[in-house]
């Protein structure tokens, strides 16, 4: 079991984090030179060195050699430079980037908002007044000035609900008629309902999650364009929610009025359960759900956000066991008795879960951009060259530019331009820039040239940055060329191990025969009447190959061992020892 443990800590710790700075060369294997830091980094990775024996040691030091002979042989054979060992590395190196690829201090921040923010649901409504991401900045003026106009109406006593219908951009807000079928669709005057986070994009999230209950929000703007939230209500996180329901239908309750049939059935629930009769009894009944009303209107349980937020606010806030007043929907009348509600989960493994979310999530972006304004100023970020880089692309494009098929990037002077921008001992070229623009052709510009390339420009700088950290880190911090050395040495191991010892025990059926005959001596037959003395190949064929695999690997170091002179500093050694 130690010589297991030992070669796990080989294959995964080879580059542990060790704090003495002992540079002194303890032994070389073939041509790689090992330093007392760099073998005292892979035995400490799962052992204590303080705990160790001389005998711990000289195993170990042994098993350590014949690992970097390994690894050393599969380099020999260009192991490494096969196509998918290059995918496998560069898959891991790119995953094991991310965290350094992120403001840390940012990133946790969003992990407590978002932890915060988890504990609670808000119902909400909202405006929206369009706006596109490239507007021209008057249209963007235009847009704000005239949300804010309507939230003046609102603080000076409009309905908020009211003004939605009259006045946002969001088509579900007011009530249609269907013209091929004449159906009538109510809108939802702003009405969002229930939701957590996640459940809407970040912007969005943040204003309604900001905003106190019964306000209403200051104009805040998102991809599609400017919103204002009024929050009619905040409650504990609900899991999930057990109502029963007598359900009336009629597709014209968000009308305000109530044909007289529907009114006199409505009417006769509503006595009968004054009388003491039974909801569960009501329900079988009088309801319209053909689902539910054999059992007494027992629905099935639902999350908040699974339903309209009149509906959800009149069911947790009634009294527990107590039939509400009737509820408009789009589908009908709904009278409901909350069963049961269940509390979202929300304790410190959930932070695991949201930092995973975060990661895929917009608002990430955040912690990037924190990470990029830090690099500009460690780089020493210049872009002296922008302004002169617009007038040039003012001067030769226009918004037709971008509907054909010039070559942008070799517009006639283009090369002599200084460049747009410089951090750390990059250079980047205006043809640059171009070149990132052009991707976006074929794209219909809202606005000029120049505010398209503004819009532009901060995402290519990001992404120049971020490159030439994501080329550097290696050079930056050493964990993580530690990192990524460990894998890519642990890969090749496993790959030359496969080729020489796994797979070559498994496939030379020819050797594994011969290697039976030697060793079957000592697999004798139990049974006194079997027609040989020794256990046949088919009934131990596992346990051959396993010990023909460790014949393998004994043969096989004997080999390096060979092939790769090592020599050890028997001194340097010894002050190991002593530790």
């Amino acid at each position: 079991m130690k010589r297991i443990a030992a070669l796990f800590a080989l294959c995964f710790g080879l580059m542990a984090v060790y704090a003495q700075d002992d540079n002194r060369v303890l032994m070389t294997i073939g041509n790689e030179t090992i330093t007392v830091q760099d073998f005292v980094k892979a035995y400490q990775k799962n052992n204590m060195l303080s705990e160790a024996t001389e005998n711990d040691l000289r195993e170990y030091r042994e098993l350590f050699i014949n690992y970097r002979l390994k690894v050393q042989e599969a380099e020999a054979m260009k192991l490494d430079t096969a196509a998918n060992f290059i995918a496998e590395l560069g898959s891991y190196e790119t995953q094991s980037a991310q965290p350094y690829l992120v403001d840390n201090q940012v990133s946790d921040e969003l992990i407590e908002e978002a932890f915060e923010r988890s504990k609670s649901q808000v119902r909400a409504s909202h405006i929206l007044i369009r706006c596109n991401p490239s507007a021209s900045p008057k249209d963007t003026l235009a847009a704000y000035h005239k949300i804010l106009g309507i939230r003046d109406q609102i603080m000076n006593g409009l309905n908020f609900n009211e003004a939605a219908a009259l006045y946002s951009e969001d088509e579900s807000a007011r009530e249609y008629v269907n013209p091929q079928n004449h159906t009538r669709h109510y809108g939802n005057k702003g009405e969002l309902g229930y939701f957590s986070i996640f459940e809407m994009i970040y912007p969005f999230e943040s204003a309604a999650f900001n905003t106190p209950v019964g306000s209403v929000s200051m104009p805040f703007r998102t991809q599609f364009g400017y919103h204002i939230v009024y929050v009619q209500d905040r409650i504990p996180a609900i899991g999930k929610i057990w109502l029963s329901q007598i359900f009336i239908a009629d597709t014209t309750a968000l009308s305000g009025n109530v044909k007289p049939e529907i009114l006199e059935r409505m009417n006769e629930i509503q006595a009968a359960y004054n009388q003491g009769v039974p909801f569960d009894t009501l329900a079988k009944l009088y309801s319209d759900d053909k689902a539910t009303k054999d059992k007494g209107g027992r629905m099935e349980p639902f999350t908040p956000s699974r339903r309209p937020g009149n509906y959800v606010a009149a069911a947790i806030h009634a009294r527990p066991g107590q039939m509400t007043a009737a509820v408009p929907t789009t589908l009908g009348w709904h009278y409901l008795r909350c069963d049961s509600i269940s509390r979202a989960t929300v304790n410190e493994e959930s932070r695991y879960m949201l930092k995973q979310r975060i990661a895929r999530d917009s608002r990430s972006q955040k912690s990037k951009e924190a990470l990029v304004e830090r690099l500009k100023k460690e780089y020493n970020y210049n872009e002296s060259g922008k302004a002169k880089a617009f007038k040039f692309f003012a001067k030769n494009l226009d918004e037709n530019s971008f509907q054909s098929t010039q070559d942008i990037p070799s517009i006639k002077g283009i090369e002599k331009l200084k460049p747009i921008f410089t951090f750390a001992d990059q250079q980047v070229s205006v043809q640059d820039f171009a070149k990132y623009v052009s991707r976006f052709q074929g794209v219909k510009l809202n606005g000029t040239v120049t505010d398209f390339l503004n819009q532009l420009y901060p995402n290519f700088v990001s992404e120049q940055i971020l490159t030439y950290e994501r080329k550097h880190l290696q050079e930056k911090y050493p964990e993580f060329r530690d990192l990524v050395k460990e894998f890519h040495d642990g890969i090749l191991l496993y790959e030359i191990n496969t080729q020489k010892v796994w797979g070559a025990a498994i496939q030379d059926s020819v050797g594994l025969e011969k290697f039976y005959e030697q060793i079957k001596i000592n697999f004798p037959n139990d049974d006194p009447n079997a027609e040989t003395p020794y256990k046949p190949m088919n009934e131990i064929r596992a346990l051959v190959i396993t010990r023909y695999q460790d014949y393998l690997e004994q043969q096989w170091v004997k080999e390096l061992r060979a092939k790769y002179p090592v020599t050890v500093d028997e001194k340097v050694f010894s002050s190991i020892l002593k530790h």
